[in-house]
């Protein structure tokens, strides 16, 4: 099974844009009529607030590609928006499927990870994480069940 969140790569930059746009009229409103505003701190905390809000969903939002076709499991994690001409963000794991020990989904308030625990050569489990926010409620189930598949399998083999 191959799927991605790319449907969330649509509306992201578009989310970057309106988020820098309403912080740099914001701090324009506070040059250009300084004066008229009787609650200075007020308005000085919104661009503040805007700022760390982009600053926050571009830490967080992140394209996640799932495939198991094969004998290998295939996750990518990629940042979202200058993934395209620098990819300095880019987390990746292959390995075979017998190889997966066990997963787990961690859902938080606006962030989900995955945690996929993996035997090494000399037996020992290392865990890797995945940023998997922007994947739909539907795509995490499909996620837990294929994994849940192969789980079984390898249970079934030794």
């Amino acid at each position: 099974m191959r799927f991605s969140n790319s449907k969330s790569k649509k509306w992201v930059p578009f989310f970057y844009f309106f988020l820098g746009i309403s912080s740099l009229l914001v701090i324009l409103y506070l040059f250009l009529f300084q004066e008229d505003s009787n609650q200075k701190h007020l308005w000085y905390s919104i661009p503040i607030l805007l700022l760390s809000l982009m600053l926050i969903f571009y830490s967080t939002a992140k394209y996640f590609e799932f495939d198991s076709d094969g004998n290998v499991l295939t996750f990518i994690n990629k940042g979202l928006f200058v993934s395209h001409f620098i990819n300095y963000r880019e987390h990746r794991a292959e390995f075979p499927k017998e190889k997966l020990h066990r997963f787990r989904v961690k859902n938080y308030v606006f962030l989900s990870f995955l945690y996929i625990y993996v035997k090494s050569k000399t037996n020992h489990i290392k865990r890797v994480r995945f940023n998997i926010s922007l994947l739909s409620r539907n795509k995490t189930r499909i996620l837990k069940r294929s994994l849940e598949k192969v789980i079984k399998h390898n249970n079934e083999i030794s």
